[in-house]
């Protein structure tokens, strides 16, 4: 009985963690190719601390947007340190909303806004650069996993050295679908 029982808990654990692999996007594959990206115009505020937690920051960026006006299609985080060299408690990033480079509109809402930003908020032009850029699927928690090794072997592949931080632009495509542009630039 206790080994049909165990049979059973195994089967059913198996069952969960291959859906939870699917659900993430674990299966699906990801190309790294070389382009140009930007210039992006970024709303955001500083975070420092691990990475994992930056949503809440984020979040408090797109509820500013949308309440004056701006659509906040398109969110961001900014990784400016490596994790493995540094402290996870000393990490920083940026995050917030990239006003739509597609949306006319958007800028000149902004306009109106640049000097009215909420204590803490900043704003800045990333700059147009070639970058190494990846477009995944999955959830952008298990990215690190499954986005940063193939960027780091495409660069090493094609003789690339990086500058600058991370990028990653997030953007929800429908309610349970979202999409993660990861932005590695260039020498």
């Amino acid at each position: 009985m206790v080994k049909h029982t165990l049979f059973a808990v195994t089967i059913g654990l198996v069952i969960f963690f291959l859906y939870l692999m699917q659900y993430t996007g674990a299966f699906k594959s990801v190309a790294v190719v070389q382009d140009q990206r930007g210039p992006y115009t970024l709303v955001f505020k500083d975070y420092t601390g691990p990475y994992h937690k930056i949503v809440s920051t984020i979040e408090e960026v797109e509820k500013w947007a949308r309440e004056n006006g701006l659509k906040c299609r398109l969110s961001f985080g900014e990784y400016l340190d490596n994790p493995a060299t540094v402290e996870e408690g000393r990490l920083r990033a940026k995050g917030g909303c990239l006003i739509d480079p597609k949306d006319e509109n958007e800028d000149k809402v902004f306009a109106g806004l640049k000097d009215k930003l909420p204590e803490g908020f900043k704003t800045e032009i990333y700059p147009e650069t070639k970058a190494a850029v990846a477009l995944f699927t999955g959830a952008p928690g298990i990215g690190p996993l499954k986005v940063y090794p193939k960027a780091d072997e495409f660069i090493k592949e094609q003789n690339l050295s990086r500058k600058g931080s991370v990028l990653e632009i997030y953007e929800v495509l429908e309610k349970n679908s979202m999409q993660t542009v990861y932005i590695w630039p260039l020498n």
